[in-house]
């Protein structure tokens, strides 16, 4: 593998982990979220706020490979 920057041959190629926490998008918390939620901790303050404190973390990950130059340190997906 040629490096595209220095042309060089000196290249490594690694697996990289990408975490993204997964979330609800921009049109649920403008046309819903913000009033469904808000109601839950009016009318359900303790078990919304023990739910808060003991839910876990919803997560996507992928794994992609990247090169990386070893004379420039210019990186690149692969």
């Amino acid at each position: 593998m040629i490096c595209p920057k220095c042309k060089n041959t000196n290249v490594t190629v690694q697996a990289v982990t990408e975490i993204k926490k997964k979330r609800h998008g921009w049109a649920y918390w403008v046309f819903f979220g913000w009033l469904f939620d808000m109601l839950l901790w009016i009318f359900l303050f303790l078990p919304r706020l023990i739910i808060q404190i003991f839910k876990r973390e919803k997560t996507v990950s992928k794994i992609k490979s990247r090169a990386v130059c070893q004379t420039c340190g210019h990186s690149w997906d692969v």
